[in-house]
Formats: structure tokens, sequence, C-alpha cells
């Protein structure tokens, strides 16, 4: 980086109104230099962060806030930027390339399945072009083995933009301002950064450490999930028979450093009535499920996604007031997922409470240790209640965390990445995989969370260097079973990538129809995962 980053405060007094700029340029000089004295204006140095604080001396709405760092773009071999959440696509790619979100979807379609609702696409303008990239919290420029990181030291004051305009020359810092007016003669920290350069893991360490994020002691998890097994279709009696092959393999396995999991995915309870589960396929419900697998020496785990309603559920229909809504009065929809998926009002106190008890019930009454907690991203959609997307984000998972008890282990998906830093013991870090490598053409041209094991295979390897630093992370499943469209190379790749870079080491295949290959194979890449 060139010299010092150039600061811009766009704000508003609320007395005079009009809208007013202040810029502070690489040599520390305000322009105008009046607007000093009217925000109460501080731009801190210390060491490799900066910080931007006011203190107005009349009441005064901030409406934008960033900075510009200056580098030489075309100098650097790679440009990495955190993409938005847990599915959306990161991993380094050319300074020049081109970032594609829902451009190329005709509109009628993104509607119809409501494609926008996952990424940041409502409220981040799509920009097509070489060299104009964009990605949330930090990124980073690589040169060789060194990198040059840019990384906020706070998204739970608010959620940071990153762009870059490699024309220019420049990777722009765009801090979410406060949702509520700043009031005269208090000090307010309006963003604050760092920017430091090293080797990629070591940097990102320093930078959480500037950051105050310090993981959750988590050990390594190795087991069976659902999902790509049975998806929605799940009863107690293919469950125990997934459950008993499962020990029966693990049993034989060593796990010494990992704790071994069997997890039940989605399929249990319409998405909402959580505790409502289905009483035909789970007749005595699902605690026993929970005790058996505790029984085999495995840790239960179970999903749930606490902060949205499909539209068929009984929630939906007996509860419109817990739902949220946007600025025109219409639902905050979040996917076609189910019957069609809304977001909660996380900020309601009946839906907070709502929330306590499910969580309590599933684990203090069910027994389930591990939670699998999706589509978190839905807390934070729209702005309200006096506060920004980060904030809200931020309460929602400090709701969550209070309302289990201390030893719960939490696996997030779903969520604004940097918003989980240090939340969640395990956190999901890219899209979910498929039964093929790269699904049809035409779905290509979907949104950066679609699903795809060639992205997801990426994104294990691109955001690896946040394990055992800011969470575990969880690359998904793999997969040893033959009945996929992967092949047997690209099953290969997945398993070495999950058994390499991340915290957590689940497949969903029946382990009671592995081979004798297939089982010592798994044993191996065990194994290897346990001793990192």
């Amino acid at each position: 980086m060139t010299g010092s980053p150039e600061f811009a405060i766009v704000y508003r007094c609320e007395a005079e109104g009009g809208i007013r700029e202040v810029r502070v340029d690489a040599e520390g000089m305000a322009h105008p230099a009046s607007a000093v004295h009217e925000l109460g204006l501080q731009t801190v140095r210390c060491g490799e962060t900066w910080r931007v604080r006011v203190c107005p001396s009349r009441d005064l709405r901030v409406t934008g806030v960033r900075a510009a760092l200056r580098f030489d773009l075309r100098s650097y071999d790679a440009l990495y930027l955190n993409g938005y959440n847990s599915w959306t696509d990161s991993f380094e790619r050319p300074v020049f390339d081109v970032m594609w979100g829902l451009a190329r979807c005709p509109r009628k379609i993104v509607d119809r399945y409501v494609l926008d609702g996952s990424g940041d696409y409502r409220f981040v303008p799509e920009t097509p072009l070489p060299g104009r990239q964009h990605g949330f919290a930090y990124g980073y420029l690589r040169r060789g083995g060194e990198v040059t990181l840019f990384g906020s030291l706070d998204e739970d004051s608010g959620m940071t933009l990153v762009s870059e305009d490699a024309l220019r020359g420049t990777i722009t810092l765009e801090k979410e301002v406060p949702a509520t007016t700043l009031v005269s003669g208090e000090t307010c920290e309006l963003m604050g950064f760092a920017v430091l350069s090293g080797e990629l893991r070591a940097t990102v360490a320093r930078w959480l450490s500037l950051a105050g994020v310090s993981p959750r002691p988590a050990r390594p998890i190795v087991g069976y999930t659902s999902w790509y097994r049975r998806y929605g279709d799940i009863d107690y009696e293919n469950l125990a028979r997934d459950l008993d092959a499962t020990a029966g393999v693990l049993s034989g396995t060593d796990l010494e450093g990992a704790d071994p999991v069997f997890q039940i995915d989605d399929g249990y309870a319409r998405v909402g009535d959580w505790l409502d589960y289905d009483g035909v396929r789970f007749p005595e419900g699902l605690a026993p499920l929970a005790a058996q697998a505790r029984s085999r020496g495995l840790l239960p785990g179970l999903w749930l996604a606490p902060f949205v309603a499909e539209r068929s559920s009984r929630l939906f229909s007996e509860h419109q007031a817990w739902l949220a809504r946007n600025p025109d009065g219409s639902l905050v929809t979040t996917g076609s997922n189910w019957s069609g998926a809304v977001a909660l009002d996380v900020r309601k106190p009946a839906v907070r409470d709502y929330v306590r008890q499910v969580l309590g019930t599933v684990t203090r009454e069910w027994g389930f240790s591990l939670l699998k907690l999706d589509f978190l991203y839905a807390a934070c959609m729209v702005p309200h209640d006096g506060l920004n997307r980060g904030q809200l984000m931020a309460d929602a998972l400090d709701l969550i965390r209070d309302a289990v008890p201390g030893e719960t282990r939490l696996l997030f998906c779903g969520v604004p990445l940097a918003s989980a830093f240090g939340r969640a013991e395990y956190c999901r870090i890219g899209c979910d995989v498929g039964l093929d490598w790269d699904d049809k053409p035409q779905m290509r041209l979907l949104h950066r969370e679609r699903v795809s094991t060639k992205n997801s295979l990426a994104n294990t390897i691109g955001r690896a260097h946040l394990d055992g630093l800011a969470f575990r992370c969880d690359p998904d499943v793999f997969f040893l079973r033959e009945d996929t469209a992967l092949t047997s190379e690209q099953r290969e790749r997945l398993l070495s990538a999950d058994t390499t870079c991340g915290g957590v080491l689940l497949t969903s295949d029946d382990m009671g129809e592995w081979t004798k290959d297939q089982v010592s194979r798994y044993r191996r890449a065990t194994a290897e995962f346990c001793k990192r």
C-alpha cells in the first residue's frame, strides 16, 4: 500500500438538513476543515490499525463512511475477498477477474425462486466488470508467498463491504453506519480496520487478535449426517439403521484427538414448528435417537433453522406478527426452500422467547449436544429496531449462545461469516456439495451460493486459513459411495481437502454398505485428520 488511507464521511445534520461530506486525504488533512469541528473528527493510527471516531457538536445522522487504500494491483498474483455468507464463493482470483452474481439470470427466475435471498444482492449493486470484485469483512492481496491483508476490526457494530477497483488501483472499505442519530457530545467509533503483511495464516491470526477474536475451544468432529443420504425422507427406523452402521465403523476407527458425531438433518418437522415433530415418522420423538447415539459413544447432533419459517407451518399461520417485514410491509423472503421460507423478526420478545424455548428443549430435554443451525442470515436481512445488519446478526447469534447449555457445541451455517467468528465451535465455509461435480450448465448462471461440489471444494481450500483461528471449518461432506455422478478422482479430491483443510469430517454415506477397501480408505483419512 502506498501512503495512508483516504477517508470519506458523509452525514446530515438533523437541525439544519442537507448532506455534507468531509474527506481526509493521505496526509491527514480534512476537507473542508470546518467539518472537523462539527464532527469532532479523529482519525487515529496505531501501528497496523486505523480508527475513525467522531464526537459531534450537534445531533447528526451519518450516512456513509469509507476508507480507500491504494495499491499497485497489477503487481499482485491474486486477490481474495471473503464472500458474504457461509455459502458465497470465496477463493483467490485474478485481480482483473469478473465476479458474476445474478446479473446473467432472468429477473423472473430470480423472483420465482427467491435467488437473491441468501446473498448480498438486495443491498450491494452488482458490477460484473473486470477488476470490480467485492466481499465482506476482510480480504488480501497475494504476491508469491506473502499477503497484504485488509480487515475490519469490529463487524458487530456494522458490516464492512470491501470493494476492488483495479483500474483506479484502490481497495475500499465501506463500513455500515449506525442506524440511529448520533447525539451531540457522545463519542462513536465509525470504523476500525487493519492493514498488515506476512505469511497468510500468521497474518490472519494477527488480524483476528487485533480484532479481539478468540476461537471457542473445539475438538475436531468426525462421523455421519443424514442429509445427502436421506435428504428430508427420514424416520426413526432408517435413522436407527444409519446410527448402527455409523457406530459399527467408528468403533473400530482410531479417533484419538477427535469426537464422533451422529447428526440428524432436516425432515423431522415443518420448518418453524420445531417442537411439533412428525408423530408418524417419530412416534416417540427424537430423544430416543439422541440417547442411542450417546450410548454408542457418539455426540448426538440436530439440524434447525431457528430464524425462518415455511409458509405451510403452523407458526406462519398462527403468528403473523412474528414475521419480519420490509419497509413496504411485505414479508422478508429468504428463499424458495420447502413451501417457501420467510424470516422471523428476532427482535420481537415473543420470537426471542420461542427461540429460547426451542433450543432449550432440544438440548436439555431431547438430549442433543451438537446443534447445526442454518439459514442464520435471515435475522439481519433488513435493518430495523435501531440496529444495522451487523448489530442484528451479532444480537441474534448471542441469543442462540445464551439459549443453550454451556457445553452445547454449535455449528453455524448460512451465516455472514465474520459474525460467526468466536461465537461457534464450527462453521460451514462453503456451499452445499452436490451428487455431481458442478450441476447442470444453466444452474451455473445462478447465485454465488448455489449447490456445487466444485465451488464447495474451492471454498474449503480458500477459507482454510480460518480453521482453528476463528472457528473449526466445516467443509460439508465427502462421499466414498459410487452411486453419485462424481468420478473417483473428484471423490478423492473432496476427501483429501476435507481431511486436510478443516475441523469437521462428515459423510452421508451408509457406512454399513462400504466395502472393505472403502472402510480402509476412510480409516486412513480419519487417522490423517486426527493427527493434524
